[in-house]
């Protein structure tokens, strides 16, 4: 299978080193690639007509419409790896699901029938976390996609500060890829 991991992070840190750790357990069969927010110019969405009616947006040219958006839209599983900010996900998570929110138009859902995933971190645990997981599962809803889970772990402010239970993520993978 394909698989799609969006790096929401801000910043190089836990959210890469959980990366890393996923490629080794991915299995040689699957093909993942990893999409790095931060290290691309995506504007805010500005709402125009157009993009409310599912076209392309004429007003918004950056390097994510034009050399990202149209190659992210082959690939079986998404999967969005965000620190939990403020009870959700990160601002840059935020503005690259409002870039392609016109996905959910009838004749542009690219990701009906695929499936969708979270992967979501930080110091505030369990309850923060599951506003995130929520969250997701509603884009699922109305992109018709399937949520595939979820998978979460705590971590601090430090780089490397963090606990992975590897079994967990490797029920977690099994399940995404199966």
């Amino acid at each position: 299978m394909k698989a799609l991991l969006v790096n929401g992070s801000h910043r190089n840190g836990n959210t890469d080193i959980f990366i890393e750790e996923f490629k080794k357990n991915i299995g040689k069969d699957n093909s993942l690639g990893v999409l790095n927010l931060r290290e691309i110019e995506m504007k805010l969405p500005d709402g125009c007509e157009v993009c409310g009616e599912s076209g392309i947006c004429p007003n918004i040219k950056d390097e994510f419409s034009e050399k990202f958006e149209p190659t992210i839209r082959g690939y079986d599983i998404y999967i969005l790896t965000t620190p939990t900010w403020d009870d959700g996900v990160t601002p840059l998570t935020k503005i690259f699901w409002d870039r392609i929110v016109s996905w959910c138009h009838k004749d542009r859902m690219y990701l009906k029938g695929k499936k969708l995933a979270v992967v979501t971190h930080g110091v505030s645990g369990a309850t923060s976390h599951k506003f995130v997981i929520d969250w997701l599962k509603r884009v699922c809803g109305w992109e018709k996609a399937i949520f595939a889970g979820s998978f979460t772990f705590k971590s601090g402010s430090k780089i490397g500060d963090m606990e992975i239970d590897k079994v967990k993520l490797q029920r977690f993978i099994i399940k995404l890829f199966s």
